[in-house]
């Protein structure tokens, strides 16, 4: 081979390597051009590494770069290999260039909710077009009835309630906890149907505190949240953003045995103190007992779990 072809091949190849590992350790990368309504948008950082961008655009060209702001000899633009390529795709290759003048990504309509995907480490764009799932759902052995001890029981996941104003948003409300004689303890995730897959919510990693939960991710490895405290939760996800939010409104006992009693007033005679607070399995406030299981938290501040027949 030719010494000064093999030298240029070896520069060439360096580089290209320093160029993607600079990009994988990239803070930040930022959405502009003509598609982006404001002019400039950051890009979301996952917890793996990859960059998001969920939201609205126009019609036109979408670039993306390593800066806020263009600044010569220092930005670099991430552009797609193939001429004419649409931002929705199932996933297309892209080069580093810093010239500010090289062709984007061609958004062809104006839409609220576009969702796209940057993994620096496969040098790869995936766009769509995020439509609302009909329904999400709990799953898992951290609510009772979830599972045994054997295996998660698909027929009992809990749905959850759509918000009235934004179709992508859900909200869900009960006990969780460690409970015993059943597989992975406290461990849970979700469903965007009554079965396992295709659509699934997970943590980036396994047994993330759902009280520190803030980013979740749709599909990929089968990782769980995990529930370290027992008590009435309220969870809110929003699929479009990819966001994830728990309340412990009340903390329970560590007994799971429900008091069995024949009735109302049969169960009020045995309470020492009176109920402060009333709730249902999906942790609805009652005003009354009501048949069935009931959470009661006393006045003491111990709560108890009351079967009304």
């Amino acid at each position: 081979m030719n010494i000064s072809k093999y030298f240029k091949l070896t520069i060439c190849l360096v580089l290209s390597i320093m160029a993607a590992s600079s990009l994988s350790a990239q803070d930040e990368l930022w959405a502009t051009g003509s598609a982006v309504p404001e002019g400039t948008q950051q890009l979301v950082k996952r917890p793996d590494g990859k960059f998001r961008f969920a939201g609205a655009l126009n019609a036109g060209e979408l670039k993306i770069m390593t800066t806020k702001q263009f600044i010569k000899g220092t930005t670099q633009f991430l552009t797609p290999q193939l001429a004419d390529s649409y931002l929705i795709n199932y996933g297309l290759k892209y080069n580093l260039t810093d010239d500010e003048n090289a062709a984007g990504w061609v958004v062809s309509f104006q839409e609220d909710t576009y969702l796209f995907i940057v993994d620096v480490s496969q040098r790869t764009l995936k766009g769509e077009l995020f439509l609302p799932w009909n329904e999400v759902l709990i799953a898992g052995s951290a609510f009772i009835g979830g599972s045994d001890r054997w295996e998660w029981k698909r027929d009992n996941m809990l749905p959850f309630t759509r918000d009235h104003e934004n179709p992508y948003v859900f909200t869900w409300t009960g006990e969780l906890g460690e409970y015993e004689n059943v597989v992975e303890p406290g461990r849970f995730k979700l469903e965007g149907q009554m079965t396992w897959g295709p659509r699934e919510l997970h943590p980036f990693t396994q047994d993330e505190d759902i009280l520190s939960a803030a980013q979740m991710r749709i599909g990929g490895d089968d990782t769980k949240w995990h529930v370290y405290i027992r008590g009435v939760y309220r969870i809110t996800v929003n699929l479009l953003e990819e966001t994830i939010h728990a309340e412990l409104l009340d903390r329970l006992m560590n007994s799971s045995a429900p008091t069995k009693v024949e009735g109302v007033s049969t169960a009020m005679e045995h309470a020492d103190t009176s109920p402060a607070s009333i709730y249902d399995m999906q942790g609805r406030s009652r005003d009354a007992l009501q048949r069935g299981l009931n959470i009661v938290k006393m006045a003491d501040g111990t709560v108890r779990k009351i079967i009304v027949k």
